[in-house]
This record gives structure tokens, sequence and C-alpha cells, in this order.
């Protein structure tokens, strides 16, 4: 089977700042400039005091693993199976997706801590997860 190109996330008028931090390698989110809510995904309005008012946060992209599957049927031709995708709550709150990688990431536990890293695709490099051995 040839590779196929993964399909990548298409940015909007409110989404291109944080697509355009992670061709930076940089993990960002919104902060409520009224109430300070971390936010994401993100959006134009918080969803805690309703403010339009916010300003864009760099993540210290540490979190830990809140739940996690392993995909063992494929869905696209572009990701070969099986894979771990983990639901990662982050230092600053919110909780993001994304492919959990490295030592233990075909059978991780709740809890476990996890940095981000970077796998660089040719239209949009995406965040990874790996366990972080510093937090351990």
């Amino acid at each position: 089977m040839q590779d196929l190109p993964r399909p990548v996330p298409r940015g909007d008028r409110d989404t291109a700042p944080f697509w355009e931090a992670q061709r930076e390698h940089r993990l960002t989110f919104q902060r409520c400039s009224n109430c300070n809510e971390v936010r994401y995904p993100v959006g134009p309005m918080c969803p805690e005091c309703r403010s339009f008012e916010f300003e864009w946060i760099e993540s210290s992209g540490r979190g830990t693993v809140y739940s996690f599957t392993v995909v063992r049927h494929q869905t696209h031709p572009a990701f070969a199976v099986p894979y771990t995708v983990a639901l990662v709550e982050m230092e600053e709150g919110p909780r993001l997706i994304a492919e959990l990688k490295g030592d233990g990431a075909a059978s991780p536990e709740i809890g476990t801590a996890v940095k981000v890293e970077w796998v660089d695709h040719p239209k949009q490099p995406l965040p990874v997860f790996v366990p972080d051995q510093e937090q351990s």
C-alpha cells in the first residue's frame, strides 16, 4: 500500500494563531482577559463568562494522561495501527487529544506524566505526547 498523506487541520479566523504557533513547535491556549479561564478548543468567546477578550499563552507542554484508547482498527489509510490516542490534562487546565508515543505507549496508565513533542508533517507539525521521565 502506498503512503498516503495524513489529513491535516485547517485553520480559520479564530484558530489560525493556534496552528501558526504549532508551526514554531509551540503549544498555545487562549486565556480569557476577563475571568482568566484557560480554554481549549479555541474560539471567539469564553464559555465561562462570555467575554470576547482574550490573550494567547504558551503552554508548559506538560500534563498527565486523563484517559486513552489503543486504536487497533484502521480508520484511515494514512494511520498505521495500532496507535494510542490520549486525552491529556495539561498543567494549564485544558484537556488535549493527541497521539501517545514512546515507552509504554501501547499500555499507558491513567495519571502518567507526559510532555509534548512534535512530529513534522509536510503541511503542519502536530503535537504528540511522550512519557515525561523528569516528572515520573
